[in-house]
C-alpha cells in the first residue's frame, strides 16, 4: 500500500485518539516487576491522570473507551492536559500510523534537502518568506520542468497545476512548521523535512477543485 496516497477512512480521528491514550497509560506509570519482565512497564491509573489533571474518571474513561457508535471528541484544553500529564507533545496524541510513516519517510529523506537549507542560511535567506518553496527551488524539484512543445498541453496543464498544489503546500506547512521558529537550527532542519515531505507527496495529477 501506498502511505502517501489518501485511502479510505475506516479509523475515525477520534478512535485513533482512544488508542493513542490507552496505549500510553498503559506504559506511563513506575516500572514493576512482571512474570516476564523484571522491568515491566506499569501503568498510569485514572486516580493519577484526575490527581494531576483534574480530569475525572469518567471522563477518562469515556475517552479511552467511548460508548459504541461513538468517538472520542475531546476539547482542546482536555487534550493539553493529558499531553502534559503524559509527558509528549498534544499533537502525538491525535498522529494515526500514516502520519507517522509519512514523518519518518520525510526525515529520512531529508538529506538533500538539508543541504539545500543550509545553503539559503549560509546565504541569509532561511528567513526570507516562505523558505520551505525556496528549499524545493535549490534541489531543483521545483518547478516542474516543462515539456520541449509549446504552447498550450496536457503535460503543461500538468505541470502548472502540480507547481501550484507544491507552492499551496508550501505555504501551508511553513505557517504550521516555521511561523514561531527564528532559531536558524531549527529552522533549517523543519524548513529540509517540510520540502521533503512537500515533494514526496505531490501529486502527479492535482486537482484545482481540491485545493
Amino acid at each position: 500500500m501506498n502511505i502517501f496516497t489518501p485511502q479510505p477512512i475506516q479509523v475515525s480521528l477520534g478512535q485513533w485518539f482512544s488508542r493513542n491514550l490507552s496505549s500510553v497509560l498503559a506504559v506511563a506509570g513506575a516500572l514493576r516487576e512482571t512474570q516476564h519482565d523484571a522491568d515491566g512497564p506499569g501503568p498510569l491509573s485514572a486516580v493519577q491522570i484526575q490527581q494531576q489533571t483534574g480530569i475525572a474518571r469518567s471522563t477518562l474513561r469515556a475517552l479511552k473507551s467511548p460508548a459504541q457508535g461513538s468517538d472520542a471528541n475531546p476539547d482542546l484544553s482536555t487534550i493539553e492536559r493529558l499531553a502534559e500529564a503524559l509527558g509528549v507533545p498534544p499533537a502525538f496524541l491525535l498522529m494515526r500510523p500514516q502520519d507517522w510513516a509519512l514523518l519518518a519517510s520525510a526525515i529520512g529523506n531529508s538529506g538533500d534537502y538539508l543541504a539545500a537549507a543550509h545553503k539559503l542560511e549560509a546565504e541569509e535567506r532561511l528567513q526570507a518568506i516562505n523558505p520551505v518553496e525556496k528549499v524545493l527551488r535549490e534541489c531543483k524539484v521545483h518547478p516542474d520542468q516543462r515539456p520541449s512543445i509549446v504552447g498550450a498541453s496536457p503535460e503543461v496543464a500538468r505541470a502548472n497545476a502540480r507547481d501550484e498544489w507544491r507552492r499551496r503546500a508550501c505555504l501551508k506547512l511553513d505557517a504550521l512548521m516555521l511561523r514561531e521558529i527564528s532559531k536558524s537550527g531549527p529552522r533549517k532542519w523543519l524548513a529540509a523535512i517540510a520540502g521533503a515531505w512537500v515533494s514526496q507527496t505531490t501529486p502527479h495529477d492535482p486537482s484545482y477543485s481540491e485545493q
